[in-house]
């Protein structure tokens, strides 16, 4: 067998998805945000083979691509003026085209930059948070492939590991969006929340309080760019009031902070009501859709407070879920959003960020992921133990894969 740098057995990298909680659109012109990591995640499973290829697996969006590492580009520092250059290299290495396309550029440049030896291993990465919906899917990939990578080269470092991976997934987020803010890989590879101002370093908040959340997907189609050019109009044409207004998101995102660092009685009703400004703030700068208004509809009934988080214009909302609420009254609230055409997920903000995984319930992994497989799936797969390990992880139920993150 070819080796592996520090590991010949399979483990999973789970990196977590985000949501912006306040400060959508202001955070454009120099005001705060506040982002936190969500409990949807991206997972990468890693397993060792017996020769020196490759393989990338990505059966949300088709891509099953093997590799000879002897054609795999090697990058020195500085040899890229900027990460997504790395086609450039790829020489007679054929990317297709289609939504895998940069995932698989991540990969090439990622690799080409941690190993230096031929290897051989396949990485394969399910991931539980909808594409382009504003929730971090790219940067949830890329934390979980970065931490992937560096393990497998043996460059993680004992400390400060968390930094490591972060600068590596957003080099990965590079090549992804070309100038991305990196606030989406710092949530998704530090978790819990984040404080964020343009053109500073992102600050972690002092809380250990997770909250529960309901992320409902409008499945309306929208372009960030569009919406963030509509703002900057509709600036350009009433620049005192929509200065105004920004300024007011601000204070949401500044009045958020001082709730999470210094928590006392009445904290939740006053995130909620926040939560409700600044949704409404938003929608005064006309960045809203009448599913997002739906959705605060029906959660409003069950006092439940909800705001578009991202760019607006359809995409997601997010819920705040009392503490005190039941799971009957949380299940009624998902079955009336999805009765009215919405997709609809429970989870948490605030969370862990990205995490290694070797065994579920004392089993390692590779065994679990078999055994949970159903009879006539498990009798299916190749013989060899690696390759079912993999064909098992594809078609494991969602919730299933959920149970991989610690």
């Amino acid at each position: 067998m070819v080796a592996i740098p520090h590991t010949t057995e399979a483990f999973v990298v789970s990196a977590p998805g985000k949501a912006i909680l306040f400060g959508e659109h202001a955070v454009v012109y120099g005001k705060t945000a506040v982002a936190g990591s969500l409990d949807m995640r991206a997972y990468a499973l890693v397993t060792p083979r017996s020769d020196d290829h490759v393989r990338l697996v990505l059966p949300d969006i088709g891509v099953d691509e093997l590799f000879d590492t002897n054609t795999l580009p090697r990058l020195t520092p500085n040899m890229l003026e900027h990460p997504g250059m790395v086609e450039q290299l790829m020489g007679h290495i054929s990317v297709p085209n289609g939504p895998g396309r940069l995932a698989i550029l991540t990969f090439a440049y990622l690799f080409g930059s941690l190993f230096v030896d031929n290897c051989g291993f396949t990485v394969s990465v399910r991931s539980l948070l909808p594409v382009g919906a504003g929730l971090g899917s790219s940067a949830a990939y890329n934390v979980a492939l970065a931490a992937a990578l560096l393990r497998l080269s043996g460059r993680l470092p004992a400390k400060n590991a968390s930094d490591v991976i972060n600068e590596w997934a957003f080099a990965g987020e590079q090549v992804a969006h070309g100038t991305p803010s990196g606030i989406d890989n710092a949530v998704s590879t530090r978790g819990g929340f984040l404080e964020y101002t343009k053109g500073s370093e992102a600050r972690n908040l002092c809380t250990t309080n997770a909250l529960r959340v309901l992320v409902t997907n409008t499945s309306v189609p929208r372009s960030t760019r569009e919406l963030v050019a509509g703002v900057r109009n509709a600036r350009d044409q009433h620049p005192t009031v929509v200065n105004l207004v920004l300024d007011a998101i601000h204070e949401t995102a500044v009045s958020a902070v001082s709730l999470f660092e210094n928590s006392s009685d009445g904290v939740e009703q006053r995130l909620q009501d926040l939560v409700r400004m600044n949704h409404g703030l938003l929608a005064t700068l006309g960045v809203s859709h009448a599913a997002l208004e739906r959705i605060r509809e029906i959660t409003a009934l069950h006092n439940m407070a909800s705001k578009l988080t991202g760019a607006g214009g359809g995409g997601c909302a997010l819920t705040l879920v009392p503490s005190d609420a039941s799971d009957e009254t949380v299940e009624q609230v998902q079955c009336e959003l999805r009765d009215a055409g919405f997709e609809c997920y429970s989870t948490v903000v605030g969370g862990k960020g990205v995490a290694f995984t070797e065994s579920v319930a004392a089993e390692s992994v590779d065994k679990w992921i078999v055994r949970m497989l159903p009879l006539e799936q498990n009798d299916a797969v190749p013989a060899d133990p690696f390759a079912a390990v993999i064909a098992g992880f594809v078609a494991l139920p969602a919730s299933v894969v959920a149970k991989l993150a610690p």
